[in-house]
């Protein structure tokens, strides 16, 4: 699988979510967000993990916290719902990256 479609797939997966657990009229920003959240989050995952230089736990756990503070604080969803959008999200796009 190459980067561009790895990255393709999370933020079809993650983006939705993200504007699911948003308030309604915050919807569509937490749906940017969540973009530009992968956006900075992705490649750095993607690169750890492919060359090797850290373990894929460790990645994905950095990158849940980034996430899940990001959701907090940029999109204000606070820090339950923020943790739990991250953790819903990131879960699905791990499940997926193990499917294919």
């Amino acid at each position: 699988m190459t980067w561009g479609f790895a990255f393709f797939l999370t933020v079809a997966c993650e983006a939705p979510l993200a504007a699911t657990a948003a308030p309604a009229a915050g919807r569509a920003r937490a749906a940017c967000d969540s973009a530009l959240f992968n956006l900075t989050t992705h490649p750095l995952a993607w690169l750890a993990v492919t060359r090797g230089l850290l373990p894929w736990a460790a990645v994905e756990l950095t990158v849940f916290t980034f996430e899940a503070l990001a959701y907090a604080y940029v999109t204000r969803l606070g820090l339950q719902r923020g943790a739990a959008v991250s953790a819903l999200a990131n879960g699905c796009t791990a499940a997926l990256s193990w499917a294919l």
